[in-house]
């Protein structure tokens, strides 16, 4: 069989098999390798930029039969940092809340953040503390399933970081895009086991501005007045009610 494991050979037979993750040891008994030819065969596959390590010792296919989606780059960037899922940017343009396509596939982790690729993609994993790591469910885009951060969650996450949204401009047309899909109770009860009162008070501010009801948002807000983007300057319009400093332009 040796003459037969090219790279089109083995990523085949992966396809066929439906091995997208695997480990050293089950690579080797389907092509019936000893361990030691066994890696040596996997070194060349990640050179190749083909196959990519994973955690916990596993490999997953970057490209299988040459065929490449976003949703199998979460698919897979999922099982290559765990534990993590999509998040930021990317759970936005997913549950269609902006326009703008990220460059980059983004995660969420609590692992040390990094930077990775799977085919044609990019994806950068953001280190989360294990407190602030939950709200995440199952979704599938196309024949893909992977963890993303649920609505609530992923708005969240924004707030907390949004350079990796695009900034709190594109975080606030988001939230207004999103308000008919959002639970307002979700969103108070996640904001504050998040914990961070800046943020909700920012959240409270911009849904209030969309015209929704976000009182419950008012027992974990700031007790100082914070910039609306952290970002941004110190000046702007002050909003007693949630002490944001609405520092976006044209604000004044």
């Amino acid at each position: 069989m040796a003459r037969k494991l090219t790279t089109n050979y083995i990523l085949l037979r992966l396809r066929d098999l439906r091995m997208t993750a695997f480990a050293p040891e089950e690579f080797a008994r389907v092509f019936g390798l000893d361990p030691g030819q066994a890696y040596a065969v996997l070194r060349r596959l990640v050179a190749s930029g083909r196959v990519a390590r994973a955690a916990r010792g596993s490999y997953v296919v970057a490209d299988p039969a040459g065929e490449e989606s976003l949703g199998h780059a979460f698919f897979l960037g999922a099982r290559l940092v765990a534990p993590s899922y999509v998040s930021f940017w990317s759970a936005l343009h997913h549950y269609g809340w902006t326009e703008q396509m990220p460059r980059q596939a983004l995660f969420a982790t609590t692992r040390r953040s990094r930077r990775a690729r799977v085919g044609a993609f990019p994806l950068r994993f953001v280190r989360l503390s294990p407190s602030r790591f939950f709200g995440y469910v199952e979704a599938r885009q196309g024949p893909s399933a992977f963890p993303i951060a649920e609505p609530e969650k992923a708005i969240l996450d924004c707030l907390c970081l949004p350079r990796y949204a695009g900034g709190m401009e594109e975080v606030a047309k988001a939230i207004a895009a999103a308000l008919a899909d959002l639970r307002v109770p979700i969103l108070a009860e996640y904001a504050a086991k998040v914990g961070v009162r800046s943020v909700s008070s920012r959240l409270g501010f911009l849904l209030e501005e969309g015209g929704a009801d976000a009182a419950k948002l008012r027992r974990s807000a700031s007790r100082t007045f914070v910039p609306l983007d952290p970002e941004g300057p110190r000046r702007g319009r002050f909003d007693a009610r949630w002490r944001v400093i609405d520092n976006r332009s044209g604000a004044d």
